[in-house]
This record gives structure tokens, C-alpha cells and sequence, in this order.
């Protein structure tokens, strides 16, 4: 296939990327410019280890890695807080915007403020207090450039500000997801590929380049994800492994936990219709523990859905039918398209599929596809549509009544007169 190159080409960057990386300086991050570049963002992936580079697909891909906003869907806006020690918070603020044929885009804040520290002269003289802060903005652009490959860059602006001083530097990165053997999500991210430089009062420093490679696969009919990461910050620390898994306990809680640089980390998440809730928590060791609070809003973007009128309806009343009205977008054409209804049982009793655009309504009768009228009860739907760029979207839920019955009641007479 001519998409092999692009597919070999990925897979040698993340067996070099992989490879043992020799420590240019010192081991450990104490001093190094931008740490909290590195500290990483969302309670879901902190939850999972850091393990992220491959999976991330929402609105923190914009940090773990840009090339994950292609196949993000739909608009989300996200906001994490994160709890650190000795009154110092980590906030990242995001919003990520798919388009149908300009790519996705994404704009991030990162903001790290220390609590008030105590200033004294040479005399050791007190002179008040003061903090320190350190922001960064992303702003995030990716694409799908061949099937199951997309690639994604951030441009990047620091700012730091300590005392009187402030200074501010610029920087880009770079990021890949590609697919292999149909289930393994693979990711490269090279953060600070062009490394930003900032200037305070007078001395300079330069953020260094970090290099993250990642692999995650499902498992148990997608209810559990297994992912893994190797993490290099060039001449500042040997290679880090961080693992993470996921597993789905019920349709809308999943259980995490992971392994970051040798401590344990946990978490949970819970959707709720367009929102979602994650929690995670880390052990840092005599700083005890860090806690991690996130939230985040779905909304528009490409998809599918359906509604029935009536909702309730009798085959053999006068309201004998249902007008089915079916809604897509999606970023390409539409090549098949699948509508299913089911029963409380969740038993396909009739289904209907064509090539091509799909009509603005069905009509059902209640019967199934045998032509024999169903039992009353509720029924649901399964919608799903393919497009000729490879798209697959896909959604369910309540549908239509049918009730042959009707509404119950007492016969009697009245009075004589």
C-alpha cells in the first residue's frame, strides 16, 4: 500500500525515540527552566501515569500531543486544577474546535502560581513578600493526513514573572498518531523542538526539548485500555517509563491507575450526557499527596443522531406510523450508513442500510423485518454511518413506543332518569 512508507517511517522514530538516551548533565529536573512545562495536564491522564501520549483525543491533547486534536469530536472546553505543596496551583484552561476540512484547532493555557514567599536584603531584613508565576499559551493545529495517520504542531509562548523581572520566549512542537495492525494507538510528541529562551533581570535560559513516545491498546471488547510511555527530557534525566491502565466499570465511571517515575497513581472519571468529571491523585512522597480536579464540556462537532414522531404510536390506531428523522454531519462524504431498531432486549427488529446519502426520514409501521407486526413495549435505535475518508460515527438510545392498547378505562352507567 502507499501508505506503507509513512506507517515504517513512524514505526523507526518510536524504536529510536525508545532507545536509552545518555544523561548530557544531571538526573533529576531540580533547577531546570520550564519544569512545569513537564508536569502535565488532566486528571485522567495524571490518573493513568503520564501514559497519554498515544491516547490523548481531547481537548489535553493540545499538551500530550497536538496530533490527537484530528480525530478529536466534538468542540470541548476543559479546565483542570491541580493542588500542589506549599500553596503553589496548576491550572490549565482548553478549548478545541474540529472543522471539516481546515483540521482541528485548539487554544490551551497553562498557568503555575507559587504562594507568597517571604523577601529579606543582604541584612536579612524583611522587605515584604512576593510570588512567583509561570504561564504558557498553545495555540494548536492538526490534520489527518492519511488514513489512521495525523500530525499536529503547537506554537508556544512562555512568560514568567518573579519580583520586578518578567520575561517571555517562544517555542513550537511537534506531534504523530498513527494506527497499527488496527487496534494499537501509537504517538511521538517532541515538546520544545524549537526550545523557547527567556531572559530575566540578566541572565538567560533555555527551556530544554523533551521527547515522549506512547503505545495504548484495548482490550476486553474496549472496556479495558493498557497504555505505556517512554518520556526523555534531553540532558536533564534518563528515560522514564509510565504505564497506565483504564477499565470501564459501568457505562459512565471508569476506574484508573498507573505507574509515573516508580509512584503509584489513581483515579476516576464519570460522564454525564455532554460533561465529565475526573479525579486523580498521586503520591509524591514526603509532599504527600497530589490532587488533581478536572471538567469538561462536549458540544456540536460532527456526529449522528435520530428522533421519532410520533414518540407513541399504535399500528392499528390512527396514529399508524413513525416518522424517524435522521441527522449527520460528518468532516467527509457519507460512503454507508446503518439504522437499526432494537428491542428492550437489545434484538435487531429492523433494520435499514444503503450506500450513499442518507434520506431525512424512515417511516416505521411496528413491523419487523419479516414484515410481522411487533409486540408493544419501548424501543431503541443504533445509528452508524461510514464516509469515504474512513470516518466511522455512531450513536443510540431511546427511539419510540408502541402501544396497541391504548389508555385504560372504567365502563359504566348513569344514573336513570
Amino acid at each position: 500500500m502507499k501508505y506503507n512508507k509513512y506507517i515504517l517511517a513512524i514505526v523507526c522514530i518510536l524504536l529510536i525515540a525508545a532507545l536509552p538516551l545518555r544523561v548530557m548533565s544531571q538526573d533529576g529536573k531540580a533547577g531546570m527552566p520550564g519544569t512545569y512545562l513537564h508536569m502535565g495536564v488532566g486528571a485522567q491522564a495524571l490518573s493513568l501515569g503520564k501514559a497519554y501520549t498515544a491516547l490523548a483525543s481531547d481537548a489535553t491533547a493540545i499538551y500530550w500531543n497536538p496530533a490527537g486534536l484530528a480525530i478529536q469530536n466534538p468542540y470541548q472546553v476543559y479546565f483542570m486544577h491541580s493542588v500542589l505543596f506549599f500553596d503553589t496551583n496548576f491550572d490549565y484552561l482548553a478549548g478545541s474546535l474540529p472543522t471539516r476540512s481546515m483540521g482541528s484547532f485548539g487554544l490551551g493555557i497553562l498557568y503555575l502560581n507559587s504562594g507568597s514567599f517571604d523577601q529579606r536584603n543582604e541584612l536579612n531584613q524583611e522587605l515584604g513578600s512576593f510570588g512567583i508565576s509561570d504561564m504558557a499559551f498553545m495555540l494548536s493545529w492538526a490534520k489527518e493526513l492519511f488514513p489512521n495517520f495525523s500530525a499536529g504542531i503547537n506554537y508556544k509562548l512562555v512568560t514568567q514573572n518573579v519580583l520586578d523581572y518578567s520575561g517571555t520566549g517562544h517555542g513550537f512542537d511537534l506531534g504523530l498518531r498513527t494506527r497499527l495492525f488496527d487496534r494499537l494507538e501509537t504517538g511521538v510528541m517532541v515538546m520544545n523542538l524549537l526550545t523557547p529562551k527567556m531572559k530575566l533581570a540578566y541572565e538567560s535560559e533555555t527551556y530544554p526539548m523533551q521527547v515522549r513516545v506512547g503505545a495504548a491498546m484495548p482490550f476486553l471488547e474496549n472496556k479495558l485500555i493498557v497504555s505505556m510511555d517512554i518520556a526523555k527530557i534531553i540532558g536533564w534525566e534518563s528515560a522514564i517509563l509510565n504505564i497506565g491502565t483504564e477499565y470501564r466499570a459501568m457505562e459512565n465511571l471508569s476506574i484508573r491507575g498507573g505507574v509515573n517515575n516508580g509512584r503509584v497513581t489513581l483515579g476516576l472519571g464519570f460522564t454525564w450526557n455532554q460533561v465529565g468529571v475526573d479525579y486523580g491523585h498521586k503520591n509524591v512522597s514526603e509532599f504527600g499527596l497530589n490532587h488533581t480536579f478536572a471538567v469538561k464540556y462536549a458540544f456540536g462537532g460532527f456526529g449522528v443522531s435520530a428522533t421519532a414522531y410520533p414518540e407513541i404510536f399504535s399500528p392499528m390506531g390512527d396514529q399508524n406510523v413513525s416518522h424517524i428523522s435522521l441527522k449527520a454531519k460528518s468532516r467527509s462524504a457519507i460512503q454507508q450508513w446503518t439504522f437499526e431498531i432494537l428491542d428492550k432486549k437489545e434484538n435487531v427488529i429492523r433494520s435499514f442500510s444503503e450506500r450513499g446519502l442518507i434520506p431525512e426520514e424512515i417511516v416505521w409501521d411496528g413491523r419487523d423485518n419479516s414484515g410481522a407486526l411487533v409486540e408493544d413495549g419501548k424501543f431503541k435505535y443504533h445509528f452508524e454511518i461510514w464516509t469515504v475518508e474512513g470516518e466511522h460515527l455512531k450513536s443510540g438510545g431511546s427511539l419510540v413506543s408502541i402501544d396497541t392498547e391504548g389508555p385504560a378505562g372504567i365502563l359504566g352507567l348513569g344514573p336513570q332518569d
